[in-house]
């Protein structure tokens, strides 16, 4: 394992880079007439005051030759030294951070029992880390002692430590980066940053290879919970050598023929493995503010118990637990239908928090897990953790893959809701049109809540004068020439440039009828919308009309399909709830499926055999009319379908 100093690692902290108040020395209190300049020689306070109200309104161009200039003539005085911080800092905000990094480096070499060293040796270390050098922002950060650190209060120590995180992941060392997320857990924190802090202690655990790395590590952490991820990891990494013999195929699955064993009771985890026969548990937010989406995945999960054991008495037992849309309680569901139901397996929960805190007690007592959350990452919790659901990135490759394949499509736009949700899938959306040899040559971002989408259609397509000023200019000339010519305005304006083929818009029906008839206002025409599988709805047509005409999107489940088994489950589900189900409840129905197969397959009450089944499992037929099977990361794969919306509002699959 890498020798692990402070210098562990943190967030790209520059913090710098937005407002130089955000730094973390705090040494001003954001004024240029700040305390700290009365500390300066009498003689240089004048120019120093100049050079701060400079600084603070951020107009470095006037500000930095004025502190050189103090450096100059005291530079062994407390102006000198303030100047050269200043000079430092100003390098780092115009991400010159070469000379941000000289600049902090001789400050130290000047003045090493500076009352701002600490201040200037994280900030030394912080520039290293940008102009790409993390070994010397290690090396640099290293020099703080953790006593130093804490002394800084939280929110000041709080930035060292994601510094330190940062660092030690760019050198390839998630030893160092968990514990700096440790250290930075002693401090006060919201409960959020709390429940952050543990998702990134738990998926660099799981990031490590090397069982020598992870006995150090164990020796380094007292915290129980994480010593035990980190005998779960141990427990993993043991079992890649280890063989079991070969299962008998299934029409509908086959089997690798030297599956990997999971862990076992006996190879480091907590809690028996053993399950009481046949039966399921659920956890899902049937009470609290996900209950609608909660009752309407139970409906499904029952419907594929009935269809598997039409007399429930005489074979699958099916027991709920309400998690009250709340992670703690989702836990402890898992907890109790493992220790006293005796569960084999356990399907759900919906929400991301709540699959976190599920699966990791879980993975905790060794029993299998079938997440519902369509967030990426659940399943890199442990090996007892599956995700059934359409991720963004398997949505997103399939609609990708059908535009520059099929379609034979090149330049793309995104238009996307400045949210967690727009990041995600706009970060999919633009990684998959990459790795295809595609371009996006158009990106905006806006206000969730917006509700006149002009202005970010204007900057998509070269629209706002501010970029075309010499045509801007003409056209007004032109305009005014008519205008005395013929005594009425005329109806000229600037044209789009429209340089790409199609608009990703990762938003609901109603947000995007809103953009596309802003999109026909503004004369951007043929350009193909692309969204999400939130679009397989008769919203879309009802909301947008003609101008969302054509559009493609990822679909699941297609009404209209042909498909015996689809078309099966459709009429199953009418037939019991007297609607149409969809994605989720086609999921909820397919992880139950999956799980029922498995238990049916194994035929045992060793939990451990149903997490075999399902590792190996290629080919199960789905009720969304393709066939599934767990990847690496035990993320259901599937061929996801692309639908169209033609002029009449049907929506056809491509």
């Amino acid at each position: 394992m890498k020798k692990l100093n402070l210098g562990f690692a943190i967030l790209s902290l520059l913090l710098l880079t937005h407002c130089a108040s955000q730094q973390v020395n705090s040494l001003y209190s954001g004024k240029y007439d700040s305390p700290r300049a009365n500390k300066v020689e009498p003689e240089a306070k004048a120019s120093f005051l100049q050079a701060e109200k400079y600084f603070f309104a951020r107009d470095y161009d006037k500000a930095l030759p004025l502190y050189q200039n103090i450096k100059n003539k005291f530079p062994k005085g407390k102006a000198g030294q303030l100047a050269s911080y200043r000079v430092g800092s100003i390098y780092y905000y115009q991400q010159d951070y070469t000379s941000s990094a000289k600049e902090f480096s001789g400050f130290l070499l000047k003045f090493p029992q500076s009352e701002i060293a600490f201040d200037v040796t994280y900030n030394w270390a912080a520039a290293e880390f940008q102009r790409d050098n993390p070994e010397k922002a290690n090396e640099v950060l290293s020099r703080l002692k953790l006593s130093d650190v804490y002394a800084q209060g939280p929110k000041r120590a709080e930035i060292v430590f994601e510094l330190a995180a940062q660092v030690s992941r760019a050198l390839n060392n998630p030893s160092g980066a968990i514990l700096a997320y440790l250290a930075e857990l002693q401090l006060p924190l919201q409960e959020s940053q709390r429940v952050k802090l543990d998702e990134s202690i738990s998926k660099s655990i799981n990031s490590i290879q090397s069982t020598s790395e992870l006995k150090q590590l164990l020796n380094q952490v007292k915290e129980e919970r994480f010593r035990s991820k980190i005998n779960n990891r141990l427990a993993v990494l043991g079992l890649q050598t280890n063989e079991v013999p070969p299962v008998a195929s299934n029409p509908s699955i086959n089997y690798k023929s030297e599956p990997i064993a999971p862990p076992t009771i006996n190879q480091g985890l907590v809690g028996s493995s053993v399950g009481e026969r046949n039966t399921i548990g659920v956890v899902l937010p049937l009470s609290g503010k996900l209950a609608s989406y909660g009752r309407k995945a139970l409906d499904a999960i029952l419907l594929a118990a009935k269809s598997y054991f039409p007399n429930l008495d005489d074979g699958l037992q099916v027991v709920v637990e309400d998690s009250h849309s709340n992670p703690i309680i989702a836990a402890n569901a898992v907890e109790k239908l493992v220790n006293e139901n005796k569960a084999m397996a356990i399907i759900g929960p919906l929400s991301w928090k709540e699959s976190v805190y599920a699966a990791d007690k879980a993975q905790e007592l060794g029993v299998l897990n079938i997440s519902l959350s369509s967030k990426e990452g659940i399943s890199e919790r442990g090996a007892y953790i599956f995700q059934n659901a359409m991720t963004p990135k398997i949505q997103l490759d399939s609609l990708v893959s059908h535009c520059i394949n099929n379609l034979k499509m090149s330049r793309f736009a995104l238009l996307v809701p400045n949210n967690n949700f727009g990041k995600e899938y706009s970060t999919h959306f633009w990684n998959a049109v990459e790795k295809l040899g595609g371009k996006v040559v158009a990106y905006d971002t806006y206000n969730p809540e917006e509700k006149d989408f002009q202005k970010n259609i204007q900057e998509l397509v070269g629209l706002n004068p501010k970029h075309r000023r010499m045509e801007m200019a003409k056209l007004i000339e032109y305009q005014k020439a008519q205008k005395e010519k013929t005594g009425r305005e005329p109806k000229v304006k600037l044209q789009p440039i429209i340089d790409f083929e199609a608009l990703f818009i990762p938003d609901s029906p109603k947000t995007v009828a809103q953009i596309a008839a802003s999109l026909a206002y503004l004369d951007v025409k043929g350009v193909t919308l692309l969204g999400t599988t939130e679009w397989n709805s008769d919203q879309l047509f009802q909301r947008g009309g003609r101008y969302v005409e054509g559009s493609l999107f990822p679909g699941g489940l297609n009404l209209a399909s042909q498909n015996p088994t689809q078309m099966t489950f459709i009429k199953n589900y009418n037939a019991a709830f007297g609607t149409n189900p969809d994605l989720l409840a086609s999921q909820a129905y397919e992880a139950m499926s999956v799980a029922v197969s498995a238990l049916k397959l194994s035929n045992s009450a060793d939990r451990n055999e149903m997490v075999n089944f399902l590792t190996q499992q290629n080919g199960f037929s789905s009720p969304l009319g393709s066939q599934i099977s767990f990847d690496t990361n035990r993320v259901a794969k599937r061929t996801v379908p692309i639908f169209k919306l033609n002029s009449n509002g049907a929506i056809v699959q491509q």
